[in-house]
């Protein structure tokens, strides 16, 4: 379980006028993870993993900008010293690493979304795509169940 996260650098740029953004279509949104130097420290609840992170958001083809995180994720339970260990020797647990590194995504997105709108590049996420459509003729709209609202 993730008891500790922590966010110490944030770094963004935006490489292109913004006169000149809206003529690059197909920009590829390139995120790149790197966990990185595990280390077993003492806590309230008991010993943590301890990784320390860098995500980096790139936008490429042509490159228009950036924008990367740097912090740590604490995880408790398990054997610390054990998945330390593993780690270091080059087999870390792809659960351990997946339990980090999603649950250190689900914080950053938000914080990339915001900075993405601020520093008018695309959205760091995609974005859903919403296409009403109007009704054939004569059609009946099928029975939905979120058309319902109950109290």
């Amino acid at each position: 379980m993730i008891v500790g996260f922590s966010i110490s650098k944030i770094e963004s740029a935006r490489h292109v006028p913004l006169e000149e953004l809206s003529k690059f279509r197909n920009i590829n949104v390139n995120y790149d993870i790197n966990l990185r130097n595990p280390t077993v420290n003492k806590a309230q609840a008991g010993e943590v993993l301890r990784v320390e992170y860098t995500v980096a958001i790139n936008y490429l083809n042509p490159s228009i900008g950036y924008i990367r995180f740097e912090g740590f994720c604490d995880k408790i339970g398990g054997n610390p010293a054990q998945e330390k260990k593993n780690w270091d020797e080059g087999h870390a647990d792809v659960q351990v690493q997946n339990e980090i590194a999603n649950n250190m995504m689900a914080r950053i997105i938000p914080l990339a979304l915001l900075l993405s709108q601020n520093l008018s590049l695309p959205p760091a996420v995609p974005m859903p795509v919403i296409n009403f459509q109007r009704p054939a003729e004569g059609a009946v709209p099928p029975a939905d169940k979120f058309d319902q609202y109950h109290a």
